[in-house]
């Protein structure tokens, strides 16, 4: 069979997955993810689909799929690079009949675990399951199916998912056993027989891992049930030929890097963003074709897989400024790197990506202080997560790779047309409204950094601290006022919807302690002013003394605060 990486031999057979289990000793890799079918979804599926083609016509085959071994396990084993759900699934159902025709006294029940589950080589001193899973699922596996170990009959909360799918089969089976009476045992026999023959797989059979990616790949090239980050890996591991190990350890050093178990959609975001910061600007649609097009050769793959787990240790300091990169590359810089965490931009992230790995420390300390400026006049003027921004900060992560970027004054340049104008900034955050889901976040921040510009503070912008514990968000007009103490108010604006309208005013906000917050709540504003002018909140001092509060005083306010906002975070 030929493939993007040279010819491969192979076999293939359609097999039942009875015989399957029954005539072959199988592996799961250890980095392959862990058993993940759910009994609300794929194993009832799997349940309905397997029932009614054993009721409908017992005689006729069941197609499940494909599988994909290779030939070079450990300990003669076969390798599993792609079925392990449905193998996994089929001999837990096959686990469950056992018990149930135990159950009814069948005499040959102990042979069905001989025969597709667990069997002792006469030179072994134990039963060995013919299926051997990943270091997380292999425990209760092996308890199923050897019997050493069968799970409760009262399930747990933590109970693992290959614990809840042979449950689920248990339950599903004394039923079908009620249901024929007297003639279960024969109804049982012929689910086995079923499995054993007519429920089939297509078995593809490569003589190297390597080949078994390159096949997997090449089976699944159109990402059907598949993440990017999937494609990816199968991919990577078929280009890499004789760097295979190194290659893999690297995969999964740089899923570690990250915090993470496997490569989810999470990884999947980082991907998009990694190649981004390397190639320009690419969609998650797009991205495994080019990273496919860009990594050929085993070299390639070698390299990608080394520059890959740089980029995940960059990229998880990125959202950690307590990370240990930070203490090279600018360790005074933390309230900034707390100030873009909090942001959490894509932009940012993909420019930073190559940023941090290619610039001096004294220019990435430069970088993160005007980051945070562009980034809130982007937000304000609800510009930052347009295209226009990731397409430019991709390029310039490009750029800075190649080295014809080398300093923050170059990246200035280049992002002097995104970056709104004083007085555009000015008027835009006079009207600003900070949405519902990002009030307490940003709306938060806000008021503190223009708190500290109003006080003459240094870097006025980065956080000193942003714990919501000590200090709330107070919305003078309330998030749920009472008619009767917001009469004013509500009648000035028109309507209690137009006067719901400026609730999410950043005018309409103050800071508090958050002892205090929890007091005032919806209380009207005469006793609200009161506790506003206590407060060692220089803007929130200034609320408390306003006679009135109105749509016009909330206007008046925000006027003043976008004038600090030009000062604090400078073009």
């Amino acid at each position: 069979m030929a493939s993007g990486h040279g010819s491969t031999s192979l076999q293939l057979n359609l097999l039942g997955i009875g015989e399957i289990l029954r005539n072959n000793r199988l592996v799961v890799p250890q980095f392959q993810r862990s058993y993940c079918w759910k009994v609300d979804q794929e194993v009832r599926d799997y349940w309905t689909d397997l029932s009614r083609a054993i009721e409908t016509g017992a005689d006729e085959d069941y197609f499940l799929g494909t599988i994909v071994l290779t030939q070079d396990g450990p300990d003669d084993r076969k390798k599993i690079i792609d079925g392990q759900q449905r193998l996994v699934t089929s001999s837990l159902l096959i686990a469950a009949i056992r018990e149930t025709l135990e159950g009814l006294g069948h005499t040959q029940a102990r042979r069905i675990e001989d025969d597709f589950l667990a069997s002792q080589a006469w030179d072994a001193e134990d039963t060995e399951p013919h299926l051997k899973l990943n270091e997380e699922d292999h425990p209760p596996y092996h308890g199923i199916v050897t019997r050493s170990g069968l799970p409760l009959a009262a399930p747990k909360r933590n109970d693992s998912d290959i614990f809840k799918a042979y449950r689920y089969f248990c339950a599903r089976l004394k039923e079908l056993a009620s249901l024929h009476g007297e003639s279960a045992t024969n109804e049982l026999k012929k689910w086995v027989k079923y499995i054993q023959h007519r429920a089939q797989l297509a078995v593809v059979e490569t003589p190297s891992e390597a080949d078994a990616y390159v096949i997997f790949e090449t089976l699944n090239n159109r990402g059907a049930d598949l993440t990017t980050a999937d494609l990816l890996k199968n991919h990577l591991f078929g280009a890499a030929k004789m760097h295979l190990d190194s290659v893999r350890n690297n995969w999964h050093k740089s899923i570690g890097a990250l915090s993470l178990a496997t490569a989810d959609d999470k990884f999947t975001k980082f991907l998009r963003h990694y190649w981004s910061s390397r190639e320009g600007k690419v969609t998650e649609r797009d991205l495994y074709a080019k990273m496919r097009k860009e990594v050929v050769q085993s070299q390639d793959a070698l390299s990608f897989s080394q520059q890959l787990l740089t980029g995940a240790r960059i990229y998880a300091a990125l959202s950690d400024p307590n990370h240990e990169l930070w203490l090279d590359k600018c360790p005074g810089r933390k309230p900034a790197l707390n100030t873009l965490v909090l942001f959490n931009l894509v932009p940012n992230k993909i420019l930073l990506l190559a940023a941090v790995e290619h610039l001096p420390a004294g220019q990435i300390e430069k970088l993160l202080k005007a980051l945070i400026s562009w980034s809130v006049r982007g937000m304000v003027m609800g510009t930052i997560n347009r295209g226009r921004y990731e397409d430019v900060y991709s390029q310039i992560a490009v750029d800075i790779r190649k080295g014809t970027i080398a300093n923050i004054s170059e990246i200035r340049a280049r992002v002097n047309e995104l970056i709104a104008s004083d007085i555009d900034f000015k008027a835009q955050f006079a009207l600003h409204t900070v949405g519902r889901n990002e009030a307490n976040k940003n709306a938060r921040y806000f008021l503190g950094a223009l708190e500290r510009t109003h006080k003459n503070e240094a870097e006025p912008e980065f956080i000193p601290n942003d714990n919501p514990a000590e200090v709330n968000l107070e919305h003078v007009y309330p998030q749920s006022a009472v008619v009767g103490d917001w009469s004013e108010f509500i009648a000035v604006s028109g309507t209690q919807e137009d006067a719901d309208k400026w609730i999410y005013r950043i005018g309409n906000m103050v800071l508090l302690q958050a002892s205090v917050n929890s007091h005032i709540g919806n209380k009207p504003f005469k006793n609200k002013a009161e506790v506003f002018k206590a407060s060692q909140f220089a803007l929130t001092k200034m609320v408390g003394e306003c006679p009135a509060w109105t749509p016009e005083a909330i206007q008046s306010r925000q006027e003043i605060l976008a004038g600090l906002a030009v000062r604090t975070w400078p073009r």
